[in-house]
């Protein structure tokens, strides 16, 4: 009788579902057209929440896992890299067009090309989302030098362009706003810095937002921070900060620290944005020629970079205990993980690097803050970290709210504004913004000429 009951109830099954979609697609079809974009933008911010918050726990589980074995077998990391290597790089050839590379740039050629949805469709749909998350887990648990961070921005945008089949709305316009919002609801749940990612839209995804968009970006960034927050709770990634009070002495070491850290990203940047100009030409001609055994070499020098220092993964823990204890990074950590950063980015692996960009400008701080009080390190750190990012990334507001909300530092907002000011405008002298000479690149191959930001 009981195996009749449950063979009944498993028929039925089919059908209530079908009886409850049949219910929700006519409910849907009640609201006005207003309300349905509504709806299905919320649906959207919420999806992106949910998959940045997946993304950044199976990202930790696998790094964790990683940590465990390099701590067990000390030759791990030269197994585990060859191997995640190539079996992203397959991933990549196989599965993956359109997921290569950081993410940042290939979600702002889409916003720039928005036009052109053979373009945006490459690169942002749901393939692209597998695809990212699948590599982004497997890189940073094989030991690469990444973050997930800027990944997460291509897979926000893929995620609400995916939505527009469900909306009246569509015209470029509306799809460029999709894809903005995405990436900020992105950055606001990868990082759980819901202003940041506003500030992040504005600043850096598009420098010419349409009035409607800011309503529905706002919303969007909210709703995915909300989604984090309910199941990532109420954190701050560095912990809250404890530092003395602002004072005007502070700028002796922070003009200094602004400057190294200035030099050092905007350095980084064109190395990773003109490899043809510094890399010898068989190099260039064998990474051509023999990807995989390129990928190979180029593991294998990440792993023995990583016996000189622990450079694996983001630098989120090393960051974390330094800035936490007050004590300053060895002096090697930081060009050591400088190529480890530098390796891996060449290889066009899906990782980003904003946080291993914050782990190399606390290690920039870490070569200063000796000179001057103990109690200052911490806050030198977090200046270094600020200031390295705004170099790297060329936007100087992004970089001082995520390092603001991920600090909890609004104590030192002053010099923190200050440190992302001075280093983006030292980082202009090496004439490179790594996301738009980066996107006009991805475009390139598409006959699509790319805007290019000074």
């Amino acid at each position: 009788m009981d195996q009749q009951h449950d063979d009944a109830a498993a028929a039925q099954a089919p059908t209530r579902l079908a009886a409850w979609r049949h219910r929700a697609l006519h409910l849907f079809d009640t609201l006005s057209a207003r309300s349905r974009d509504n709806l299905v933008v919320w649906l959207g911010a919420a999806l992106v929440g949910l998959v940045s918050v997946a993304l950044a726990k199976s990202a930790e589980w696998a790094f964790e896992g990683f940590a465990r074995l390099h701590a067990h077998w000390w030759w791990w990391p030269f197994i585990s890299l060859p191997l995640g290597g190539v079996l992203i790089r397959l991933l990549m050839t196989r599965y993956g067009q359109g997921a290569e590379s950081a993410g940042i740039p290939q979600t702002v050629a889409s916003i720039n090309a928005a036009e052109r949805s053979d373009i945006a469709s490459h690169f942002l749909n749901p393939r692209v989302v597998i695809a990212k998350f699948g590599a982004i887990v497997l890189g940073i648990g094989s030991g690469f030098v990444m973050g997930r961070e800027g990944p997460t921005v291509q897979i926000g945008a893929s995620i609400m362009y995916s939505c527009r089949r469900w909306l009246s709305d569509q015209s470029v316009s509306f799809h460029r706003q999709l894809m903005v919002t995405g990436g900020a609801a992105g950055i606001a749940a990868a990082f759980n810095t819901p202003l940041a990612g506003i500030v992040f839209a504005f600043e850096e995804l598009t420098r010419s937002v349409e009035e409607r968009t800011s309503g529905k970006l706002i919303g969007a960034v909210i709703l995915a921070g909300v989604v984090s927050l309910a199941f990532l709770g109420n954190y701050t990634v560095f912990g809250h900060l404890k530092v003395p009070p602002f004072a005007y002495t502070i700028f002796i070491p922070l003009i200094p620290i602004a400057i190294l850290t200035g030099l050092i990203g905007g350095l980084l940047s064109w190395l990773c944005v003109h490899p043809q100009r510094w890399l010898p030409g068989a190099v260039l001609a064998w990474r051509l020629r023999r990807p995989y055994q390129y990928v190979i070499i180029s593991a294998l020098i990440v792993a023995a970079l990583g016996l000189l220092a622990p450079i694996f993964g983001s630098g989120g823990p090393e960051t974390s205990a330094a800035i936490a204890s007050g004590t300053p990074l060895p002096w090697y950590f930081l060009p050591v993980k400088f190529a480890g950063l530098l390796t891996t980015f060449l290889l066009g692996l899906p990782g980003g690097v904003f946080a291993p960009s914050l782990s190399l400008g606390a290690a920039a701080a870490s070569w200063l803050a000796p000179l001057f009080a103990d109690d200052l390190h911490t806050k030198l750190m977090a200046i270094g970290m600020v200031g390295m990012l705004a170099a790297v990334t060329r936007a100087p507001l992004t970089a001082a709210v995520i390092v603001m909300e991920m600090t909890d530092g609004h104590a030192m907002v002053i010099s923190i504004l200050a440190a992302s000011m001075i280093a983006a405008r030292v980082a202009r002298l090496f004439n490179t913004h790594l996301y738009s000479e980066l996107a006009a690149r991805t475009l390139a191959p598409f006959g699509y000429q790319g805007k290019h930001h000074d």
